[in-house]
């Protein structure tokens, strides 16, 4: 431990304080310490058994402050002894934040009158009771410095808790800097060494920072400085001088702790390269602001281009289909009209995304690609416009939407009208955000980073991209001419059309019934038949046929919504891979500790993830990884979550899927592209698994 004093007479009173006879007591006895701790038992952990919280819980008198795990310019950190103690592998401590207390110059770190420290407790066997044997050495300061001491026991018992300890606990767990925020983040994290040797934050912050300090830990050689705070409207740009650090070799990695109020930050700068380079925090991932506006409008281009055949577009790819043998042998006019109109549809919808993730970013909402399929209104809304289309399909009825605008546009023949053609773009540019197919994220990034202008133009290049072939006929129309003549067997792909949008709404219903419940899906699914009905008239024949689409519709809402199905379990025995909850303190932990962690971030609207886990995760290779050496983790974002939205967002991801690994040869993660292959997450397996020695 490296304790230092740069004041002469903070050191001499704490000299004269151990001069006194009677170990830990002060020199001056009206000025001892009114000091008291205890253990206080908590709960196992629900996800790990054989770990359990306790609270050390430390009061003082008026006046009196004790120290963080980095005391400042003076004073000294508490002191652990856990040698006593039976059954227990490992004990860590966590640090609620801490305050700074200045004195004449001298700044300290630490905490006034209360603090509890959380501890979790890791049993060596889990079914086993344990005993706690803690030897507590305490430095608290007033107008004089003393260092305290206690022995303090506890036992716990497999299975036992207490659950009012456990509340006061958790309390005071949630004072701990996290490396995730909902409120806050890091976006750049760099060391600088001109003019002098400091750090460079810049953060975001929603509300805006309104008292802020960060504190600097993690190499005892290093120590920082008062911060230079400068508010941003989105955040604030924060320089601390640093002292200590070391021109020619590599320190030690920095812990940045951000303190603003009641909430709290932490961050790690990795070690500098030898070159003396500056770091940026997330060196392996994109920097947006690196590329261009027109580097970025090509990527964006090329991602709305590639979205056509994304697996979340093959719902609506039935409607493309019949569009282009509906014009496989109409006049060059007609076919320009309608495709242009469905290219118009696919843009508009891109720049009222725009405007709406714009809004919702100016308004200090958390946003990202897709997330209207978290809102219960949006699929209800989307499976009844695809049961309209079915019903269309089925030959029900004809949609002439817009409905104002039906009459107006109608089509030659008594064919669909230009607003239905607007509108099938409007569709298939809703059903295909779920996907952030490559180049997609790179540019969605960018958009989303960037201010409103840049927003529009990037969205308005995915809408051209998506839109490229449409545009590709509408300027060809001949090329219409290349698909097969109408005949019957046209009838028979309109009936496969309307199988796959029913096959859609349920999709759709299936993910409401996790967001909303079973009840109210079904509630939707009824009144979803109700309208069929309606439209179908006596059609007997074709009502039977979505009648049992919808049958199979409340079947699959049943199977998808069970907590537990025999049917759909994975592998029986030890080859059910055991998913851990997406905690980033505890990711950060493991890395330490030597483990490898797989991250997968996936919800039940994405389909691509559907095919990630289909194709990769599940199979047996990367299975048996994730069952043996690998450390696996998963989070659900079908339904809103602003922890996940700021954990991807500290990656530059704002959209689905998200899978990343973390070792000791990667702590700041490898993040893996939207589609995965098994070489890809193998390669990030083997090089996030190196230790850094190996490198």
């Amino acid at each position: 431990m490296s304790i230092r004093f740069p004041s002469l007479f903070a050191a001499a009173l704490f000299a004269v304080a151990q001069l006194n006879p009677v170990y830990g007591q002060p020199a001056i006895p009206s000025l001892k310490a009114d000091f008291s701790a205890k253990l206080l038992v908590g709960e196992f952990e629900r996800t790990d058994p054989a770990a359990a919280w306790l609270g050390l819980d430390i009061h003082l008198g008026p006046g009196w402050h004790t120290y963080w795990r980095s005391p400042g310019d003076a004073g000294a950190s508490p002191e652990f002894d856990w040698s006593g103690s039976r059954n227990v592998a490992e004990t860590t401590v966590e640090w609620p934040a801490p305050h700074r207390f200045s004195d004449d110059g001298i700044d300290t770190l630490g905490y006034a009158e209360h603090v509890l420290f959380p501890l979790k407790v890791r049993l060596k066997n889990g079914s086993a009771p344990a005993h706690i044997s803690l030897k507590l050495v305490l430095y608290v300061c007033s107008t004089i410095c003393t260092q305290n001491e206690a022995h303090l026991t506890a036992d716990i018992a497999p299975g036992s808790g207490r659950t009012d300890a456990q509340g006061l606990i958790n309390e005071w767990r949630s004072r701990v800097p996290r490396e995730v925020s909902p409120t806050m983040s890091v976006r750049r994290l760099s060391l600088e060494r001109q003019p002098k040797s400091h750090l460079l934050i810049e953060v975001l912050a929603r509300p805006a920072l309104s008292e802020p300090d960060v504190f600097v830990d993690g190499d005892a050689a290093v120590a920082g400085g008062r911060p230079q705070i400068t508010q941003a409207a989105d955040g604030a740009l924060i320089t601390v001088p640093l002292d200590g650090v070391d021109r020619e070799h590599p320190n030690r990695p920095l812990r940045i702790t951000l303190i603003d109020g009641s909430r709290s930050l932490e961050a790690v700068l990795p070690m500098p390269r030898a070159s003396g380079t500056d770091i940026d925090l997330r060196s392996a991932a994109p920097n947006p602001g690196a590329r261009t506006i027109w580097t970025i409008l090509t990527l964006s281009l090329l991602g709305g281009l590639i979205l056509n055949f994304m697996p979340c577009v093959f719902p609506v790819l039935s409607l493309k289909l019949v569009s282009l043998m509906q014009h496989s042998s109409a006049e060059l006019r007609s076919t320009r009209s309608s495709f242009l109109a469905s290219a118009a549809g696919i843009v508009v919808s891109f720049v009222a995304l725009a405007a709406i993730m714009s809004l919702l970013k100016s308004a200090g909402a958390q946003i990202g690609w897709g997330i209207q399929f978290q809102q219960p209104l949006f699929l209800v809304a989307m499976a009844a416009i695809l049961a309209a289309f079915g019903a269309n399909l089925l030959g029900l009825f004809e949609i002439q939407l817009p409905w104002w605008l039906g009459r107006r546009f109608r089509g030659s023949a008594g064919g669909p009208s230009i607003g239905s053609h607007f509108f099938n773009g409007f569709v298939m540019t809703l059903l295909a955000t779920p996907c952030s197919a490559p180049f997609v994220g790179t540019a969605i990034t960018f958009a989303l980073s960037q201010g409103t202008s840049q927003t529009f133009v990037v969205f308005a290049g995915l809408g051209l991209g998506m839109a490229s072939p449409y545009l590709l006929i509408s300027a060809v129309p001949q090329l219409a001419g290349l698909f097969p003549q109408p005949g019957q067997w046209m009838l028979t792909l309109r009936r496969i059309a309307a199988l796959i949008m029913m096959a859609t709404v349920i999709w759709l219903l299936t993910i409401l019934a996790k967001i909303s419940g079973i009840i109210f899906a079904v509630m939707i699914a009824t009144t979803l038949a109700a309208f069929v009905l309606l439209l179908a008239g006596r059609r007997w024949q074709v009502l039977r046929t979505v009648t049992g689409a919808l049958a199979i519709a409340l079947v699959g809402i049943a199977f998808v919504t069970a907590d537990r199905l025999p049917l759909f379990t994975a592998e029986a025995g030890n080859q059910q891979v055991s998913w851990q909850p997406l905690v980033p303190d505890n990711i950060a932990a493991m890395v330490r500790a030597g483990h490898t962690v797989f991250v997968d971030i996936g919800a039940s609207w994405c389909v691509t993830c559907k095919v990630n886990e289909a194709l990769v995760i599940d199979s047996a290779p990367v299975r048996q990884r994730l069952i043996s050496d690998i450390v696996p983790v998963k989070a659900d974002w079908t339904r809103p979550d602003e922890s996940i939205t700021a954990y991807m967002r500290l990656f530059d991801r704002f959209g689905l899927p998200f899978n990343a690994v973390f070792g000791p040869g990667a702590p700041e993660g490898i993040v893996l592209p939207e589609l995965l292959t098994q070489k890809a997450v193998f390669d990030a397996f083997d090089a996030a698994s190196r230790h850094t020695s190996e490198h």
